[in-house]
């Protein structure tokens, strides 16, 4: 599942799911993960395996740099 995805279902906001991670990260540092401008980091990916449940994985979080298929777009 994709972690923009994940955040909306669970009413999540970016600079909550941030705060969770240790150490800490900021909201716009979750936004350029979503938008694909900036890498999770391993250990970062482990950490919000964990949080999601395993909803959310470490590849999930590295399909992250390819964009969305209009499909996708539209599903949003």
């Amino acid at each position: 599942m994709r972690l923009d995805d994940y955040l909306k279902e669970k009413k999540l906001s970016q600079a909550a799911l941030g705060a969770l991670l240790d150490p800490p990260v900021t909201q716009s540092l979750v936004s350029q993960w979503i938008r694909g401008t900036a890498r999770v980091m391993l250990e970062q990916a482990v950490q919000i395996e964990m949080l999601t449940a395993g909803a959310v994985r470490p590849a999930d979080l590295a399909d992250m740099h390819k964009s969305r298929t209009p499909t996708e777009q539209a599903a949003a």
